[in-house]
Protein backbone atom coordinates (compact mmCIF):
# COMPACT_ATOMS: atom_id res chain seq x y z
CA UNK A 1 0.00 0.00 0.00
CA UNK A 2 1.39 3.30 -0.86
CA UNK A 3 2.03 5.86 2.45
CA UNK A 4 -0.12 8.46 2.12
CA UNK A 5 -3.42 8.04 0.93
CA UNK A 6 -4.61 9.17 -2.75
CA UNK A 7 -7.41 10.47 -4.32
CA UNK A 8 -8.84 7.45 -4.86
CA UNK A 9 -8.70 6.26 -1.46
CA UNK A 10 -10.63 9.23 -0.18
CA UNK A 11 -13.33 8.53 -3.25
CA UNK A 12 -13.93 4.97 -1.98
CA UNK A 13 -13.87 5.66 1.43
CA UNK A 14 -17.54 6.89 0.43
CA UNK A 15 -18.31 2.65 -0.16
CA UNK A 16 -19.73 3.85 -3.32
CA UNK A 17 -21.04 0.31 -3.84
CA UNK A 18 -23.18 0.37 -1.57
CA UNK A 19 -24.39 3.92 -1.97
CA UNK A 20 -26.22 2.17 -4.76
CA UNK A 21 -29.54 1.33 -2.95
CA UNK A 22 -29.34 5.44 -1.69
CA UNK A 23 -29.49 6.09 -5.33
CA UNK A 24 -32.17 3.39 -6.39
CA UNK A 25 -34.86 3.75 -3.94
CA UNK A 26 -34.19 7.59 -4.36
CA UNK A 27 -34.98 7.23 -7.91
CA UNK A 28 -37.83 4.84 -6.92
CA UNK A 29 -39.17 7.34 -4.72
CA UNK A 30 -38.80 10.48 -6.98
CA UNK A 31 -41.09 8.45 -9.55
CA UNK A 32 -43.54 7.19 -7.28
CA UNK A 33 -44.30 10.39 -5.98
CA UNK A 34 -44.31 12.10 -9.15
CA UNK A 35 -47.64 9.75 -10.43
CA UNK A 36 -49.18 9.47 -7.26
CA UNK A 37 -49.53 13.10 -6.78
CA UNK A 38 -49.22 14.32 -10.48
CA UNK A 39 -46.26 16.44 -9.59
CA UNK A 40 -43.52 16.80 -12.47
CA UNK A 41 -41.01 14.87 -12.19
CA UNK A 42 -37.98 17.87 -12.26
CA UNK A 43 -34.46 16.04 -12.76
CA UNK A 44 -32.68 18.91 -11.55
CA UNK A 45 -34.07 18.82 -8.41
CA UNK A 46 -34.29 15.29 -8.29
CA UNK A 47 -30.22 15.53 -9.32
CA UNK A 48 -29.80 17.83 -6.03
CA UNK A 49 -31.83 15.90 -3.71
CA UNK A 50 -29.83 12.43 -4.83
CA UNK A 51 -26.39 14.39 -4.13
CA UNK A 52 -27.42 15.76 -0.75
CA UNK A 53 -28.77 12.75 0.04
CA UNK A 54 -25.80 10.66 -1.02
CA UNK A 55 -23.36 13.00 1.03
CA UNK A 56 -25.02 12.69 4.48
CA UNK A 57 -25.25 9.07 3.84
CA UNK A 58 -21.47 8.79 3.07
CA UNK A 59 -20.85 10.57 6.12
CA UNK A 60 -22.77 8.13 7.97
CA UNK A 61 -20.56 5.72 5.93
CA UNK A 62 -17.17 7.04 7.33
CA UNK A 63 -18.59 7.38 10.86
CA UNK A 64 -19.06 3.59 10.79
CA UNK A 65 -15.77 2.38 9.18
CA UNK A 66 -14.80 4.72 12.38
CA UNK A 67 -16.65 3.24 14.77
CA UNK A 68 -16.01 -0.77 13.23
CA UNK A 69 -12.48 -0.11 12.42
CA UNK A 70 -11.69 -3.22 15.09
CA UNK A 71 -14.56 -5.23 13.86
CA UNK A 72 -13.33 -4.57 10.11
CA UNK A 73 -9.56 -5.31 10.80
CA UNK A 74 -10.84 -8.91 12.42
CA UNK A 75 -12.67 -9.33 9.52
CA UNK A 76 -10.43 -8.33 6.94
CA UNK A 77 -12.37 -6.10 4.52
CA UNK A 78 -12.93 -2.05 4.81
CA UNK A 79 -9.21 -1.55 4.89
CA UNK A 80 -9.33 2.49 4.50
CA UNK A 81 -9.49 3.10 7.86
CA UNK A 82 -9.41 -0.32 9.44
CA UNK A 83 -5.90 -0.95 8.40
CA UNK A 84 -4.80 2.97 8.91
CA UNK A 85 -4.67 3.77 5.05
CA UNK A 86 -6.54 6.91 6.08
CA UNK A 87 -5.85 8.34 9.54
CA UNK A 88 -9.01 9.10 12.06
CA UNK A 89 -8.44 13.00 11.44
CA UNK A 90 -8.75 12.67 8.09
CA UNK A 91 -11.62 10.80 8.31
CA UNK A 92 -13.08 13.09 10.21
CA UNK A 93 -12.62 15.92 8.29
CA UNK A 94 -14.22 14.59 5.31
CA UNK A 95 -17.10 13.33 7.46
CA UNK A 96 -17.71 16.79 8.44
CA UNK A 97 -17.01 18.04 4.82
CA UNK A 98 -19.92 16.03 3.27
CA UNK A 99 -21.92 17.04 6.23
CA UNK A 100 -21.84 20.51 5.68
CA UNK A 101 -22.27 20.59 2.18
CA UNK A 102 -25.29 17.96 2.24
CA UNK A 103 -27.11 20.80 4.41
CA UNK A 104 -26.07 23.56 2.79
CA UNK A 105 -27.27 22.36 -0.52
CA UNK A 106 -30.67 20.97 0.87
CA UNK A 107 -31.52 24.28 3.10
CA UNK A 108 -30.43 26.34 -0.32
CA UNK A 109 -32.26 24.69 -3.17
CA UNK A 110 -34.81 21.79 -2.03
CA UNK A 111 -37.93 21.79 -0.18
CA UNK A 112 -38.28 21.92 3.30
CA UNK A 113 -39.86 18.73 3.71
CA UNK A 114 -36.61 16.98 1.55
CA UNK A 115 -34.42 19.21 4.42
CA UNK A 116 -36.30 17.41 6.94
CA UNK A 117 -35.67 14.10 5.96
CA UNK A 118 -32.23 14.71 5.12
CA UNK A 119 -32.13 15.62 8.99
CA UNK A 120 -33.88 12.41 10.11
CA UNK A 121 -31.81 10.73 7.90
CA UNK A 122 -27.93 12.09 9.30
CA UNK A 123 -29.52 11.30 13.12
CA UNK A 124 -30.37 7.98 12.53
CA UNK A 125 -27.22 7.35 10.48
CA UNK A 126 -25.49 8.67 13.98
CA UNK A 127 -27.65 6.47 16.03
CA UNK A 128 -26.44 3.29 14.17
CA UNK A 129 -22.85 4.01 14.77
CA UNK A 130 -22.39 5.72 17.68
CA UNK A 131 -22.58 5.60 21.57
CA UNK A 132 -24.78 5.46 23.59
CA UNK A 133 -27.40 3.91 21.19
CA UNK A 134 -24.88 2.27 18.37
CA UNK A 135 -28.23 0.49 17.03
CA UNK A 136 -25.86 -1.89 15.25
CA UNK A 137 -24.88 -3.92 18.15
CA UNK A 138 -28.55 -3.95 19.22
CA UNK A 139 -30.83 -6.85 17.86
CA UNK A 140 -33.58 -6.52 16.14
CA UNK A 141 -32.96 -2.70 16.04
CA UNK A 142 -30.37 -3.39 13.72
CA UNK A 143 -32.61 -4.17 11.02
CA UNK A 144 -35.36 -1.79 12.24
CA UNK A 145 -32.73 1.20 11.32
CA UNK A 146 -31.77 0.27 8.20
CA UNK A 147 -35.00 -0.59 6.94
CA UNK A 148 -36.19 3.16 7.89
CA UNK A 149 -33.15 5.02 6.41
CA UNK A 150 -32.63 2.84 3.28
CA UNK A 151 -36.71 1.96 2.61
CA UNK A 152 -38.45 4.67 3.75
CA UNK A 153 -36.36 7.76 4.57
CA UNK A 154 -34.40 7.09 1.26
CA UNK A 155 -38.04 6.64 -1.08
CA UNK A 156 -39.09 9.62 0.89
CA UNK A 157 -35.55 11.77 -0.17
CA UNK A 158 -36.50 11.60 -3.42
CA UNK A 159 -40.71 11.76 -3.03
CA UNK A 160 -39.55 15.40 -1.77
CA UNK A 161 -37.08 16.36 -3.74
CA UNK A 162 -39.23 16.94 -6.61
CA UNK A 163 -41.28 18.94 -4.67
CA UNK A 164 -44.45 16.00 -4.05
CA UNK A 165 -46.69 16.17 -1.19
CA UNK A 166 -46.30 14.02 1.31
CA UNK A 167 -49.58 11.82 0.45
CA UNK A 168 -50.66 8.67 -0.92
CA UNK A 169 -47.53 7.03 0.66
CA UNK A 170 -48.57 4.07 1.25
CA UNK A 171 -47.42 2.88 -2.11
CA UNK A 172 -44.15 2.50 -0.70
CA UNK A 173 -45.05 -0.16 1.40
CA UNK A 174 -42.48 -2.43 -0.30
CA UNK A 175 -39.69 -1.18 0.30
CA UNK A 176 -38.74 -1.24 3.94
CA UNK A 177 -39.72 -4.77 3.88
CA UNK A 178 -37.57 -5.56 1.15
CA UNK A 179 -34.59 -3.48 2.73
CA UNK A 180 -34.95 -5.40 6.17
CA UNK A 181 -34.70 -8.73 4.39
CA UNK A 182 -31.25 -7.27 2.74
CA UNK A 183 -29.93 -5.96 5.94
CA UNK A 184 -30.56 -8.87 7.79
CA UNK A 185 -28.99 -11.45 5.46
CA UNK A 186 -25.85 -9.21 4.91
CA UNK A 187 -25.93 -9.45 8.54
CA UNK A 188 -25.16 -13.36 8.70
CA UNK A 189 -21.76 -12.84 6.30
CA UNK A 190 -20.36 -10.92 9.31
CA UNK A 191 -21.63 -13.22 11.93
CA UNK A 192 -17.78 -14.94 12.79
CA UNK A 193 -15.76 -11.16 12.97
CA UNK A 194 -18.61 -9.35 15.15
CA UNK A 195 -19.51 -12.29 17.10
CA UNK A 196 -15.44 -12.25 18.23
CA UNK A 197 -15.70 -8.69 18.61
CA UNK A 198 -18.55 -8.72 21.00
CA UNK A 199 -21.05 -7.19 18.72
CA UNK A 200 -24.34 -8.48 18.98
CA UNK A 201 -25.96 -7.96 15.79
CA UNK A 202 -29.29 -9.49 14.74
CA UNK A 203 -26.88 -11.73 12.88
CA UNK A 204 -25.44 -13.53 15.69
CA UNK A 205 -28.18 -13.57 18.06
CA UNK A 206 -30.44 -15.41 15.16
CA UNK A 207 -27.53 -17.70 13.49
CA UNK A 208 -27.71 -18.42 10.19
CA UNK A 209 -30.52 -20.63 9.90
CA UNK A 210 -33.39 -18.86 11.77
CA UNK A 211 -31.69 -15.32 10.14
CA UNK A 212 -32.09 -16.52 6.16
CA UNK A 213 -35.33 -17.52 7.18
CA UNK A 214 -36.26 -14.41 8.73
CA UNK A 215 -34.85 -12.73 5.88
CA UNK A 216 -36.84 -15.11 3.49
CA UNK A 217 -40.18 -14.00 5.21
CA UNK A 218 -39.56 -10.57 4.55
CA UNK A 219 -38.75 -10.16 1.21
CA UNK A 220 -42.21 -12.94 0.61
CA UNK A 221 -44.10 -10.10 2.89
CA UNK A 222 -42.42 -7.30 0.28
CA UNK A 223 -43.90 -9.02 -2.19
CA UNK A 224 -47.03 -9.88 -0.63
CA UNK A 225 -47.63 -5.94 -0.25
CA UNK A 226 -46.71 -4.48 -3.25
CA UNK A 227 -49.71 -5.99 -5.69
CA UNK A 228 -52.04 -4.49 -3.11
CA UNK A 229 -49.88 -1.28 -2.92
CA UNK A 230 -49.97 -0.64 -6.90
CA UNK A 231 -46.14 -0.85 -6.64
CA UNK A 232 -45.09 -2.53 -9.74
CA UNK A 233 -41.52 -2.16 -9.39
CA UNK A 234 -41.44 -3.79 -5.90
CA UNK A 235 -43.14 -6.50 -7.47
CA UNK A 236 -41.12 -7.18 -9.94
CA UNK A 237 -37.92 -7.00 -8.36
CA UNK A 238 -39.47 -8.87 -5.36
CA UNK A 239 -40.75 -11.96 -7.62
CA UNK A 240 -37.01 -11.85 -8.90
CA UNK A 241 -35.52 -11.51 -5.32
CA UNK A 242 -37.45 -14.34 -3.68
CA UNK A 243 -36.66 -17.28 -5.35
CA UNK A 244 -32.70 -16.69 -4.28
CA UNK A 245 -33.59 -16.55 -0.95
CA UNK A 246 -36.06 -19.70 -0.41
CA UNK A 247 -33.34 -21.20 -2.15
CA UNK A 248 -30.37 -20.08 0.02
CA UNK A 249 -32.50 -20.91 2.99
CA UNK A 250 -33.55 -24.30 1.88
CA UNK A 251 -29.44 -24.69 1.26
CA UNK A 252 -28.63 -23.88 4.87
CA UNK A 253 -26.26 -26.41 6.53
CA UNK A 254 -24.97 -27.50 3.26
CA UNK A 255 -20.63 -26.32 2.73
CA UNK A 256 -21.81 -24.51 0.18
CA UNK A 257 -23.94 -22.32 2.34
CA UNK A 258 -21.02 -19.50 3.92
CA UNK A 259 -19.71 -19.09 0.62
CA UNK A 260 -23.43 -18.16 -1.27
CA UNK A 261 -25.09 -16.30 2.10
CA UNK A 262 -24.88 -12.76 0.11
CA UNK A 263 -26.33 -14.35 -2.89
CA UNK A 264 -29.86 -12.88 -2.34
CA UNK A 265 -28.95 -9.54 -1.00
CA UNK A 266 -26.78 -9.16 -4.15
CA UNK A 267 -29.57 -10.38 -6.57
CA UNK A 268 -31.76 -8.18 -5.16
CA UNK A 269 -30.05 -5.10 -5.11
CA UNK A 270 -29.45 -5.43 -8.77
CA UNK A 271 -32.85 -6.85 -9.12
CA UNK A 272 -34.65 -2.86 -7.51
CA UNK A 273 -31.30 -1.41 -9.30
CA UNK A 274 -32.50 -2.67 -12.79
CA UNK A 275 -36.01 -1.42 -12.24
CA UNK A 276 -35.45 1.59 -10.85
CA UNK A 277 -32.61 1.96 -14.14
CA UNK A 278 -35.96 0.91 -15.89
CA UNK A 279 -37.37 3.63 -15.16
CA UNK A 280 -34.85 6.33 -15.38
CA UNK A 281 -32.30 4.38 -18.25
CA UNK A 282 -29.71 6.41 -17.65
CA UNK A 283 -28.74 5.27 -14.68
CA UNK A 284 -28.01 2.18 -15.51
CA UNK A 285 -24.63 3.11 -17.99
CA UNK A 286 -24.23 4.97 -13.95
CA UNK A 287 -23.86 1.52 -12.41
CA UNK A 288 -21.93 -0.09 -14.89
CA UNK A 289 -19.03 2.61 -14.47
CA UNK A 290 -19.62 2.47 -10.85
CA UNK A 291 -19.50 -1.24 -10.02
CA UNK A 292 -16.11 -1.14 -13.10
CA UNK A 293 -14.47 1.48 -11.06
CA UNK A 294 -14.36 -0.08 -8.02
CA UNK A 295 -13.65 -3.51 -9.31
CA UNK A 296 -10.47 -1.40 -10.78
CA UNK A 297 -9.65 0.31 -7.75
CA UNK A 298 -9.73 -2.17 -5.42
CA UNK A 299 -7.97 -5.06 -7.94
CA UNK A 300 -4.86 -2.24 -8.14
CA UNK A 301 -5.24 -0.83 -4.73
CA UNK A 302 -5.74 -4.17 -2.61
CA UNK A 303 -5.27 -7.10 -4.85
CA UNK A 304 -8.95 -8.22 -4.14
CA UNK A 305 -11.41 -8.71 -6.70
CA UNK A 306 -14.46 -6.35 -5.09
CA UNK A 307 -17.39 -6.97 -5.94
CA UNK A 308 -17.34 -10.27 -6.47
CA UNK A 309 -20.40 -11.95 -8.47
Amino acid sequence: MPEKPSPADYLFLLRPMILIPVWTFCLLGAWHGSRTTGTPLDRTLLLAGIASFTAMVAAAYIINQITDRATDRASGKLFLISHGVIGLPAARAETGILIVSSIAAAALLLPREFVCILLAGGALGAAYSLEPLRLKKRPVLDVLANSLANGVLNTLAGWAAIGAPLEGLGILAPYPLAVAAVHLSTTLADVEGDRACGLRTSGVVLGRRTGIIISTVLMAGSLAVAAPAGNDPALYASIASLPFFIVTSVSEGKKSFGAGILLPAKVSTLAYSLAAGFLFPAYIPLLAVVIILTRIYYGKRFGIRYPSL
